[in-house]
């Protein structure tokens, strides 16, 4: 910039010199001591003005060589940046071509040719992992993070390397110094999030996926589903560890965000209650059981009236019932509630239609519980047989708890946060339905002569078809599956008393068609139920012998 200036400066004192020369007439007379000059003003100004030409040559020509080696140094630097560059494209080239000693090479010739280590890291520790040489390639990364604009690459690198070694404490580092770096980072949220998930770390996970709702990685309705998720299961490790207002406070969020996850009602349910909130928990549950019936929230609906008589029990299972009545669960309950009130051929009429869609165990369990109170013990041992072999609910926590291992809530978080369901469908249907034929058949009546209500005092089934009453906790529970599995002595004594009129023959049922009922013969019931249920009896006498006995 001086250097400019003073060229300004001498330019303009020049042209003030000429100007002048050009004003003066006739010679010009110039002493200095005893050297003189006298010419004419013309002569002077073109002599002048050649000075000025000569000087300004002499000084461009001063300038270029005093500037020619800085050239020259300049020129090869920018050949040997140009080398360096080429071999670094190809050095790429290869390892994406997966040539571990082309790549190698090419690194090697990237970082003679390029004085910017930036550059050439990054390919000497591909090239490295590509050739197996991973204590170069960890050292090459780590030398990347003293760097900033290649700490979130050597970052990238040193989380692979630590992946493929087996540190998961090492990745995790790595990547949430990555995500805190660049928040927006796929990879960096990705890999926080699931190593957080991976080893129960909720509330870690639950800060990763705020921060990338936040910075646009996640939306849509999985989000508050994840959330939810994982605040459950905060929620429970803060009860196992006894803290039961951050436990309350979590699972009441969870409850918030996803009204249809089960666990989280129950856990909030059950917290409420032990408070003496009765009427909260209530309400936590049937709002859950509108949005996602569970038989989980019916075994805490239960639990919440465990000082009220069976009857009055299934009475308040109604209530939630009536939230969904189209739902197979509430139809049991309605069933179950019947049966409580004595009602057993109505609750037989109720749950027929559920034996011919995918029954469960405890549709079984309530149709011998309805056949027992109707016909007597005999009668009940098919349907009981049948529910040792049908498939129990399909669904985690069918028991009434969610007291799973941290495997278990980081399978359940994953399933209800991405497909949003409690778990995967199983790989094999089991289908335990009947026909309506198997169901006329092993429901008939076993004689004319019916054990009444009265001599066959049997209570509703309330306890989880994965749990003995004993495990609920409950003696009213256990009494009632003490007798659904057992007849009592009365029971025993209407049946004897039954047996022999209905093996006379005399006063028999009707059949639909008119026809009259044979003998009974000494045939097994079992044996004889199976067979009408595969189609193989032909004749009329046949069909009614089974249905005699």
């Amino acid at each position: 910039m001086i250097r400019i200036f003073l060229f300004i400066l001498a330019l303009a004192l020049a042209a003030a010199g000429l100007t002048a020369l050009l004003s003066v007439e006739g010679n010009v007379d110039i002493r200095f001591g005893q050297w003189a000059y006298n010419a004419s003003a013309t002569a002077t100004l073109i002599a002048g003005a050649l000075a000025i030409l000569l000087l300004i040559v002499v000084v461009l020509m001063l300038s270029y060589f005093m500037r020619l080696p800085t050239k020259l140094k300049a020129m090869r630097k920018e050949r040997e940046r140009h080398r360096g560059v080429v071999a670094l494209t190809r050095g790429l080239e290869a390892v994406a071509a997966g040539d571990a000693t082309d790549a190698q090479r090419h690194a090697r010739s990237a970082n003679r040719h390029l004085e910017e280590p930036g550059l050439t890291r990054l390919l000497t520790a591909q090239a490295a992992q590509l050739a197996g040489d991973y204590e170069t390639a960890e050292r090459t990364f780590a030398e990347m993070l003293d760097a900033p604009e290649t700490e979130f690459l050597g970052l990238r690198g040193l989380y692979l390397q630590a992946i493929q070694a087996g540190d998961r404490h090492a990745a995790t580092e790595y990547a949430e110094r990555a995500f805190k770096l660049r928040p927006n980072a796929r990879w960096a949220y990705d890999s926080v999030y699931q190593l957080s998930v991976e080893r129960g770390a909720w509330s870690e996970a639950r800060s990763a996926l705020k921060l990338a709702a936040k910075n646009g990685l996640e939306e849509g309705d999985h989000v508050k589903r994840r959330e939810a998720a994982l605040i459950t299961a905060r929620a429970y490790a803060a009860d196992a560890a006894g803290d039961a207002d951050q436990a309350l406070s979590d699972a009441k969020d969870a409850v918030k965000l996803a009204p249809d996850f089960p666990p989280a009602a129950t856990l909030a349910a059950r917290l409420e209650a032990a408070r003496g909130h009765r009427g909260r928990a209530a309400k936590l549950l049937e709002t859950a059981w509108e949005a996602r019936p569970h038989p989980a929230l019916r075994q805490a609906y239960l639990s919440l009236y465990g000082d009220l008589k069976p009857a009055e029990r299934t009475a308040r299972l109604m209530t939630l019932a009536e939230k969904v009545p189209d739902n197979p669960l509430s139809r049991q309950i309605e069933a179950e509630h019947q049966i409580a009130l004595g009602n057993y051929d109505r609750a037989k009429t109720m749950i027929e239609p559920m034996l011919t869609e995918h029954p469960t165990a405890r549709v079984f369990r309530l149709m011998a519980a309805a056949v027992r109170g109707l016909y007597g013990d005999q009668a009940a041992e098919p349907w009981l047989e049948r529910a040792a072999e049908a498939p129990s609910e399909p669904v985690p926590g069918a028991d009434g708890e969610f007291h799973f291992t941290t495997d278990g809530w980081r399978r359940l978080v994953r399933e209800f946060g991405d497909h949003h369901r409690l778990a995967p469908p199983p790989l094999e249907d089991v289908n335990a339905s009947m026909s309506r034929e198997e169901i006329f058949l092993l429901a008939a009546p076993p004689g004319d002569q019916p054990v009444t209500p009265e001599e066959v005092p049997v209570e509703p089934v309330t306890a989880p078809e994965n749990r003995t009453a004993s495990e609920t906790g409950d003696d009213e529970e256990a009494a009632w599956a003490a007798a659904a599995v057992k007849p009592s002595a009365e029971a025993d004594k209407a049946a004897e008393a039954a047996t022999p009129e209905a093996s006379t023959g005399d006063d028999d049922p009707v059949k639909p068609d008119g026809d009259t009922a044979t003998p009974a013969s000494d045939s097994d019931p079992a044996a004889d139920a199976d067979q009408a249920s595969e189609g193989e009896a032909t004749s009329t006498d046949e069909t009614r012998e089974k249905s005699a006995t």
